[in-house]
């Protein structure tokens, strides 16, 4: 269940108890109180909320505050630190990001969630894979909580390395904590509401032959729904880093993984939200009557394995030339439940004889629907509902057991979604900075390569006891259909900075090049292929450090881009899908920002517009072509949004350590029509409406 506001949102988890901490080591060791702040890495990354005057940065980039990160409970996710950055609203389905199906994360009017994905995330700068329900995966499965350093985020006119094709409205890059110079073994152990609990241990190396320094950790949690606490979810994982510097090189390598299996949450309208709040209209007990037990919570689940790794070398010659590379990995195992009312018939069985699909045994691998079964009578074969029963309210009379013979037997399916990802890519960048006479100048550039190879299976399968419990027969009475995706992705990058006086001015390009097939193995559909490019993208900004100390103004302007999602491969027919075209934004900055002591604040005014939104048409839109009234739909470029909006933070602080922070947005995105008004009303787009799901107002206020 998402929930949006203009406030950010108190979890009950947020209350829980205390985490114990013990802090053991051989000396020289932590002591035993040190607080969650001394327990991250020394060589922080993190910036306060208003990024370091004189970067040249001219866009909106901020950090995750080493406060914010002590403030989260152990058990939340990595993501919900996000949530005191100025602009980001995250919504979660529950105090612990457990559930993929009810994450949505919101910035300057743009979402990531199950189905769309418009903000790009990197893991220390390389590529999630995409925030899809099928994956990639969620940053939550890559990275614990404690083990998470910061999170920069590039809102908007995002930094033009970025190795996302997500990022039409910016980029989350959480960075994972680098090793302890010294050695030491912390344990962590945190309780809360539902059942909610975790144990986390984590192990520094210290340095290891005066050059490397690694660390390794492992955690467990476990937690209840919080609505009536059938759902239980379980997430493990282990995971580690090192660090080795030699002479004029840096190598780092990251490995983690990670296990999930939780139940999901279902999305309820405002309506329902204000009859039930505290209901989402799954359940927690089986009836035996099928139409009410495909609501059983925990029916209804995620399950997901997460492998990923990286080794990355960096070179810094200490005479203005710099370099890196970096290589990838990540794989993906998954499962998507639910517990469908009836079994699909794909065997043609005899009217009164067993059904087969009932009888377990066979497996129909493609197939056509024949129909659904949804009672049998007791000699196994599918049972007909009483002509002219009046169903009970709520049921139409196939589902109703009262609509049938008293002794009839209910069934139900158990509906498997297979996900199988495999990624592998590299990264490479140089950097070259020298004077020449007056002006400091920075040349940059980069390549990204990915091999992405998916596939997507359904299977059902029956229910043994329906009413009693979920377990299920192992072999599938049908495979419905098997998807083999690959995508090869590549991209570059160029940008030039100039500094010169109180000035700075950066200009630069890049580009995608995104080839994507689909191939059906099993069921039947037209395999589809697609080979795309996006424009060059252009970034540009300057930035200006008028005759006042501390103070910085800037601008900056970028073309952003989104490649077309391999799910509308699946979706759409061949024909049509040639003239899908990949998403725009084009972002505009312009602000101010200010870093004296003990004053920091920042100013920021966009404007965001983007094109070529891609949306489902059902079949009675689409026009010109016959044959797709056999289909249920396409996808198309229709429309797209517009956002305007200010972000104003403010922080303060005192000798004695005490500091305040706070930040105000104020965002209005509104849709843009097609110019076809009549398809806009079929789809319920109005032009110039509030985009749904958008906090217009947002305030965030902190005290350390």
């Amino acid at each position: 269940m998402r929930m949006f506001g203009s406030l950010p949102r108190v979890s009950l988890l947020a209350l829980m108890l205390a985490p114990v901490l013990v802090a053991m080591a051989e000396a020289p060791a932590a002591a035993p109180d040190a607080t969650a702040a001394e327990s991250r890495s020394p060589d922080a990354r993190t910036l306060d909320q208003v990024e370091v005057i004189g970067q040249a940065t001219s866009y909106a980039k901020t950090s995750v505050r080493q406060e914010s990160l002590n403030r989260q409970h152990i058990q939340s996710s990595v993501n919900d630190a996000l949530n005191e950055v100025p602009g980001v609203v995250v919504s979660e389905a529950d105090p612990t990001g457990s559930s993929v199906w009810g994450t949505q994360i919101s910035m300057r009017g743009f979402t990531t969630n199950r189905d769309t994905q418009q903000i790009g995330t990197t893991i220390d700068g390389l590529p999630n894979g995409g925030s899809s329900y099928g994956g990639g995966s969620l940053a939550n499965r890559y990275i614990d909580t404690l083990d998470l350093e910061t999170v920069e985020v590039s809102q908007g006119t995002a930094d033009i390395s970025s190795r996302s094709n997500e990022a039409l409205g910016g980029t989350l890059n959480f960075l994972t904590a680098d090793p302890l110079q010294e050695k030491r073994l912390r344990m962590v152990a945190g309780a809360g509401d539902n059942d909610a609990r975790k144990y986390y241990v984590r192990y520094d190396t210290g340095l290891l032959g005066g050059n490397t320094r690694a660390w390794v950790s492992a955690s467990s949690a476990r937690t209840n729904d919080w609505i009536d606490g059938s759902g239980h979810a379980r997430n493990d994982r282990i995971a580690g880093k090192f660090v080795s510097e030699l002479d004029k090189w840096t190598l780092t390598g990251y490995l983690s993984y990670d296990d999930s299996d939780e139940p999901e949450y279902t999305s309820v309208t405002p309506q329902q939200f204000a009859t039930n709040p505290d209901g989402d209209n799954l359940t927690g007990k089986l009836t035996g009557i099928p139409y009410l037990d495909q609501n059983f919570r925990s029916g209804s689940r995620a399950l997901r394995e997460n492998t990923f790794g990286y080794l990355r070398a960096a070179f810094n010659g200490d005479n203005g030339f710099k370099a890196s590379v970096a290589a990838y990995g990540h794989h993906m195992e998954g499962r998507g439940d639910w517990i469908p009312p009836y079994l699909v018939q794909v065997n043609p069985d005899a009217p009164g004889t067993q059904a087969t699909e009932l009888m377990g045994g066979k497996t129909v691998y493609g197939g056509t629907n024949i129909g659904q079964i949804y009672f049998v009578n007791p000699d196994g074969s599918v049972a007909a509902p009483i002509a002219g029963c009046k169903p009970r309210l709520g049921f139409s009379a196939e589902y109703d057991p009262n609509c049938y013979a008293s002794n009839v037997h209910g069934v139900q399916s158990y509906r498997h979604s297979h996900y199988d990802n495999d990624r592998v890519g590299f990264t490479a960048d140089v950097e070259w900075r020298q004077t020449f006479g007056a002006i400091d100048n920075t040349i940059r550039g980069g390549l990204w390569y990915e091999k992405f190879d998916r596939s997507v299976t359904r299977d059902w399968h029956r229910l043994l006891n329906p009413g009693t419990d979920i377990s299920f027969d192992h072999q599938p009475y049908w495979v419905q259909y098997k998807d083999n995706y690959s995508t090869d992705e590549k991209m570059y990058y160029v940008e030039d900075v100039a500094r010169f006086g109180p000035f700075s001015a950066r200009v630069g390009v890049k580009q995608f090049f995104v080839d994507q097939s689909r191939s059906r193995v099993i069921g039947a559909s037209e395999n589809v292929s697609s080979d795309s490019k996006s424009d060059p993208l252009v970034s540009a900004g300057v930035t200006w450090a008028p005759p006042v100390q501390g103070v910085e103004v800037f601008a900056g302007y970028s073309q952003n881009y989104a490649a077309i999602p391999s799910t509308v491969l699946g979706e759409t027919d061949p024909a049509r899908f040639r003239s899908v075209k990949p998403e725009t934004a084009d972002n505009i900055e312009l602000g101010v920002r200010i870093s004296r002591w003990p004053l920091t604040a920042a100013v920021t005014l966009y404007n965001i517009k983007f094109d070529n939104r891609i949306v489902y048409l059902p079949a009675s839109l689409v026009k010109g072509i016959d044959y797709l009234n056999e289909n249920d739909g396409v996808y198309e470029n229709f429309g797209g949004v517009e956002s305007n909006g200010v972000e104003a933070t403010l922080g303060y602080g005192w000798d004695n350590g005490w500091r305040i922070n706070g930040s105000y947005t104020y965002n209005r995105s509104k849709y843009l029509g097609s110019g076809d008004t009549a398809r806009d009303t079929q789809l319920g787009i109005v032009d110039g409406a509030i985009v749904i799901g958008q906090a217009t107002q947002i305030v965030v206020l902190s005290a350390d």
